[in-house]
Formats: structure tokens, C-alpha cells, sequence
């Protein structure tokens, strides 16, 4: 297999000489470097300066967040590099140890179909505000997912220059760009490859801009969206059947007309979605019809089990429709969605 070229891309906002000795030890590891001067302003200017003797820097007359840094970075490793190659992403504020961004580097050019990401120890030894970001967001991307990440927050990660469309056409503007890169990568069905690394934090954390309330709402609001669909449906199923099974309706005629609706608006409001985000190419209505029809059956019949053993209707449905939740996620995952190239 061919050698693949090696970049880091770096996104700096105000940075200080962290990012200078940065750049210059990933130079003498043989490594491309792109950094990002996100509209830090003139008085700056003297730490680029440094930066250039190393590494290409790419000036945004203002602050656009660090989406925006990221997508201008990989816009111009688009034009100017040729492939194949390997983009690492990287914080400019010490927060990745320089060996551990080569082990990505390594692991992506392993897996150049997969999204390697360099995932932080959870610990209480993390700042507070980042140990609470972490184990919270954690469980709602695996509730919006069903898929388990160890990191949803690192900015470590590596992907291959096949990867370079998609990045390009997830959303986000700040923070909340790396989430929606994670959610619609893991919808797309396409492997997450973690490699544990060190991270290292100042005192107080100084040198990150992250803001803890503003970014966190931006970061959970894209969550709330991207999970939005399944759980209106969700209430919309329980709702429906719990008035036509007390309208006396047989309970399998009850959980069947109550449930078509539901997977018509699904449909549609993921075609919305998936048009608007232009993440894929699109979704299959013959798939997603075979797998509404299977997971149909298999809801009818557990929910005929729990009735069985003489369950609540109502709680019985909610039982099943929450069991049937992570089911329903994988076979559309796996069966519906037709990603992009």
C-alpha cells in the first residue's frame, strides 16, 4: 500500500507560544502542518509569524468558531495537496501530546475507510467542567445514536482524504460541528476507530475558548435535533395506540395504525433532514419500507408477550417501543441510509 502523506490541521484562536513549539516539534516528526489563524487579530500576528517557518497559515479576517476554522483548513488542503493523504485534527492549546497525534496519524492511515479519533481517559482528574461535558454527552450521543463513543469531545482525530467531502458538508460553525461530524458519521454507518491518548490541562484549563454554557447548548441543541424525529414519533406511536386500543380495537390492529403514521412522518422528516445536511445521497423508501415492516412484526409480537403476561397495555407499548428504539436504529443504519462517496 502506497505511503500516505500526513497532515495536521490546527485551528488557532489567540494562541500563545504553545502553538509555536507545537508546530515546530510536529515539523521535526516529517509532518505536514496547516494552521488556522481564526481571526485572532494583530496582536497575534508575531506568534503566526513563527508558525510560518513550519507550517502553512490560512488567515480568516474574522472569527468564524472553530467549524468554520476547521472547514477553511480542510478547503485549502483540498486545493493544495494531492492525495492520497491523512488529515489529523488538533488543538492549538497543549491539549494533545505531539506522539499521540502521530499514533492517530498511524492508526487512520490503517484504516483509511474509518474515523479515528484519539479518545481522553474519563476521570475526575479532568477539569470539572469538562469531566461533566463528557459523561453527559457521551450518554445523549448514545441515546440519539445508539452507538457508544468513549470521547465525543476530542478535537484528536484522523480520517483520510476520502473522508474530505463529508467533512465538508457536515454543518456547524463552532463546537457543535464536531458533534454533528460524529452523529451523522455514525448514521452513515462508517467505522469509529478510538485509540486512548494523555491529554494535557493547564491550570484552570486558561488557554481553551471553549464556553462551557453557550458551546454546551449549542452542542446538545444539534444532539436534541438530530434525535428529534424518533422520539416525536415515539410519543405520537404510544398516544395514537393508547386511544385506538381503548376504542376497543384488537391490540395488533391498535399498534398496526397507530405505527403507520408514525413511520410516514419518520420517513419524510429524515428526508428533509438528510436533503438539507446533504450528508447523503439519499434515503431508500424500499429499505426503509422492509425494515418498517419487520420491525412492525417483531413490536406486535413482543407486545403481545408483555400483554401476556398480563402488563398495563400502555406500559407495555412504552416498554416495547423503548426496547425496539436501538433495533429500529441499527437496521435503518444498516439498510436505509445510502451514504455519499
Amino acid at each position: 500500500m502506497r505511503k500516505m502523506r500526513k497532515i495536521v490541521l490546527i485551528p488557532a484562536y489567540k494562541p500563545d507560544n504553545t502553538l509555536t513549539d507545537l508546530a515546530a516539534e510536529l515539523s521535526r516528526n516529517d509532518m505536514d502542518i496547516v494552521v488556522v489563524d481564526d481571526g485572532s487579530g494583530e496582536k497575534y500576528a508575531g506568534v503566526f509569524d513563527c508558525v510560518k517557518q513550519v507550517a502553512a497559515v490560512v488567515t480568516c479576517e474574522r472569527s468564524g468558531g472553530k467549524g468554520t476554522a476547521l472547514k477553511h483548513g480542510l478547503k485549502y488542503i483540498e486545493s493544495h495537496f494531492e492525495k492520497p493523504y491523512i488529515i489529523v485534527t488538533a488543538d492549538a492549546d497543549g491539549q494533545h501530546h505531539v506522539e499521540d497525534i502521530l499514533r492517530v496519524a498511524r492508526l487512520a492511515e490503517k484504516n483509511p475507510d474509518a474515523l479515528t479519533i484519539g479518545a481522553r481517559t474519563i476521570s475526575r482528574e479532568m477539569p470539572t467542567r469538562n469531566w461533566f461535558g463528557n459523561v453527559y454527552t457521551k450518554l445523549a450521543f448514545f441515546c440519539a445514536t445508539g452507538k457508544r463513543v468513549g470521547d465525543t469531545q476530542t478535537g484528536l482525530r484522523g480520517f483520510s482524504d476520502r473522508a474530505l467531502p463529508f467533512m465538508l458538508r457536515v454543518r456547524g460553525k463552532r463546537y457543535e460541528y464536531e458533534m454533528n461530524v460524529l452523529m451523522w458519521w455514525a448514521r452513515s454507518n462508517s467505522r469509529i476507530v478510538e485509540i486512548p491518548i494523555l491529554t494535557l490541562y493547564e491550570e484552570g484549563n486558561k488557554n481553551s475558548h471553549f464556553k462551557a454554557v453557550r458551546d454546551s447548548i449549542r452542542i446538545y441543541w444539534e444532539i436534541i435535533k438530530f434525535s428529534a424525529p424518533s422520539f416525536l414519533c415515539f410519543a405520537l406511536d404510544v398516544t395514537l395506540f393508547g386511544l385506538l386500543y381503548y376504542l376497543c380495537l384488537p391490540f395488533w390492529a391498535a399498534n398496526t395504525l397507530a405505527r403507520l403514521p408514525c413511520a410516514l412522518i419518520h420517513f419524510f422528516t429524515l428526508k428533509t433532514l438528510i436533503t438539507k445536511h446533504k450528508v447523503f445521497t439519499r434515503i431508500s423508501a424500499p429499505h426503509y419500507a422492509a425494515v418498517a415492516i419487520a420491525i412492525l412484526a417483531l413490536n406486535t409480537l413482543l407486545l403481545w408477550g408483555m400483554l401476556a403476561l398480563g402488563m398495563y397495555a400502555i406500559w407495555a407499548k412504552v416498554v416495547v417501543d423503548v426496547v425496539m428504539f436501538f433495533a429500529t436504529f441499527v437496521l435503518q443504519r444498516k439498510r436505509v441510509y445510502v451514504a455519499r462517496g
